[in-house]
């Protein structure tokens, strides 16, 4: 299966769209079908971003959540915050989605947009925002990759 990869520079028009780059609209599955589906989910992400799900990945990360206690605090907000902020973004003949007025307020959007690829899912930033983050990591890439992927006693990769 491949996945949503890659840094795509955008821009939001006066009516709130965004144009979704053709090499993550055209991401297919194992199976050949469209990985973004027709009906993604766009919502608030996380590290001040907006990510947009497929309708599959969404469904697991449904399943994830109706699996938590909802008595725990932390559960209730988060899944407060994930589910009031959401919005079915259907791309239009042009690609472009629509990014509701309160999605544009929590990620920050204003003309320039980034669009990132992540395996997974699709981030949506302000492309400051995500330099910022960036930079503020306090690990180099290879340190994050070394507890990451540790290697095994005696092997080597």
């Amino acid at each position: 299966m491949s996945g949503f990869y890659g840094q795509y520079h955008t821009t939001l028009d006066e009516k709130g769209r965004c144009s979704l780059p053709a090499k993550l609209r055209n991401v297919v599955d194992s199976d050949g079908r469209l990985m973004l589906g027709v009906s993604p989910i766009l919502t608030a992400g996380l590290d001040g971003c907006l990510c947009l799900y497929p309708e599959l990945e969404w469904r697991n990360l449904q399943n994830r959540l109706s699996e938590l206690s909802f008595t725990r605090k932390d559960f209730r907000y988060f899944s407060r915050r994930l589910y009031e902020a959401a919005a079915t973004v259907s791309p239009d003949r042009n690609g472009r989605i629509l990014i509701p007025s309160h999605l544009i307020k929590v990620a920050g959007l204003e003309k320039d947009v980034l669009v990132t690829g992540v395996n997974r899912w699709i981030e949506i930033w302000n492309p400051t925002r995500h330099d910022d983050y960036m930079e503020q990591f306090d690990k180099s890439y290879e340190e994050v990759a070394e507890e990451l992927f540790p290697s095994h006693s005696g092997q080597q990769e």
